[in-house]
């Protein structure tokens, strides 16, 4: 008779013996049992000590899958709509993220089409066949879909990214079959050339509530942009609430007189602009300022004007002064003449919220007064000038170095 005991290894939470008599408790502590020659022990390394495991992620039920995409999903949802994230790359975006891990997860996340309705492309990284896979995954459902740059290639070829228009047009080529169904479209790019054109965006979006064309830098027109604007030209977009444009596409915008007919146009930003005499048209300081006063007298809901790096080919404001009584202005390198012209020639109360950004510029002679709130970004000069002529009731001061005790005099 063989009095031998079996080996017995026992890891957290369960116990294996070579006879596969028996389970030890859930309660039980890592231990060996009954060892007798321990050169013959296999060890099972616990997580505590740092050892590498091997996940099974077949032993996860489809059902058990799913239920915890769903709670990631919710985690990701605000209000109905997706959470505002980094699109730099979708690698640690839901549901990219999960899919990556293994094809049974992707094809658990491809039962459910609403997992699929935030879309982000990486021109760098993304092939056009997942572009039409990820579109489709979507099925009949409204969606959000960002177009962007890998910003670490970005940054070692800023001078040789000539195939970013290309691989754009491309994928917009792809958009444009399910624009009917998309709710917000951005574009995130290096060159104002790659942006698509907006007088060659001759679409119907019923559903579009957020529409960015943003880029880095201004290196010119689109290639298909001429010198004359298309006759037939209808690019459909009532439900248009937030609108970002850089300055060539607003241009554009303005020439079309399509940004002054949208009647729920809450946010309006225009940014990149080197201006310079172009042969396509000018942006003068006048077109944004005529667009605002018209929204606001036809229809009063924009809130908001951001301006970002724009050398205007003109001010050419007009004496009677613009209606543009809007909650915030936000203006960020930008020249502190066209700033100054701004705050003249508005008629009626002045911005609740004031934010100036720019670099060792004199603010004194802008007038800031009637803002309750006023944000101040940058190195300025005459800082104390600026702030004896504000009246308003909070105010905040970022990154400048010649503002401090002295700045704001005391009581007398």
């Amino acid at each position: 008779m063989n009095t031998q005991r079996p080996l017995v290894c026992a890891t957290a939470g369960s116990c294996h013996s070579s006879s596969s008599k028996g389970q030890a408790s859930h309660d039980e502590k890592p231990q060996f049992i009954g060892v007798r020659e321990p050169r013959n022990i296999r060890m099972f390394h616990h997580r505590d000590l740092g050892y590498p495991r091997r996940i099974n992620n077949k032993v996860l039920p489809p059902e058990l899958l799913l239920m915890i995409f769903e709670h990631v999903y919710a985690d990701s949802m605000l209000n109905g709509e997706w959470i505002p994230c980094s699109s730099q790359s979708h690698a640690t975006q839901f549901p990219f993220a999960p899919a990556a891990v293994c094809k049974t997860w992707r094809d658990v996340l491809e039962l459910v089409p609403k997992f699929w309705t935030r879309i982000i492309i990486n021109l760098d990284t993304t092939k056009l066949s997942d572009v039409d896979e990820y579109l489709h995954l979507s099925q009949k459902l409204a969606f959000e879909i960002t177009i962007t740059r890998d910003q670490q290639i970005v940054a070692h070829s800023r001078t040789n990214s000539d195939d970013e228009g290309p691989r754009a047009a491309a994928v917009m080529a792809r958009i444009a079959l399910h624009i009917h169904r998309c709710r917000s479209l951005c574009f995130q790019l290096l060159r104002s050339s790659s942006l698509p054109a907006l007088r060659h965006l001759n679409l119907r979006a019923p559903l579009l509530q957020r529409l960015k064309l943003q880029c880095g830098i201004d290196d010119g027109e689109h290639p298909l942009v001429g010198s004359e604007v298309p006759e037939r030209w209808n690019f459909y977009a009532p439900a248009l609430r937030r609108l970002f444009l850089n300055g060539r596409n607003f241009r554009d915008a303005c020439a079309l007189h399509w940004a002054e007919r949208l009647p729920s146009l809450e946010e309006l930003s225009v940014s990149r602009y080197s201006g310079g005499k172009h042969p396509t048209g000018e942006l003068h300081l006048h077109d944004v300022l005529l667009v605002v006063d018209r929204l606001h007298r036809r229809f009063g809901n924009l809130q908001m004007l951001a301006l970002q790096d724009i050398s205007f080919d003109g001010i050419l404001t007009r004496q009677g002064g613009y209606d543009i009584q809007i909650e915030s202005v936000s203006l960020q390198s930008i020249n502190l003449s066209t700033a100054r012209a701004i705050f003249m020639s508005k008629s009626g109360p002045a911005p609740r919220l004031v934010h100036i950004k720019h670099e060792y510029a004199p603010i004194w002679h802008i007038r800031l007064t009637q803002a309750d709130t006023l944000v101040l970004e940058g190195p300025f000069t005459s800082m104390s000038e600026a702030i004896s002529i504000w009246d308003g009731s909070c105010l905040s001061i970022r990154n400048c170095p010649s503002f401090n005790d002295r700045t704001i005099p005391g009581p007398d």
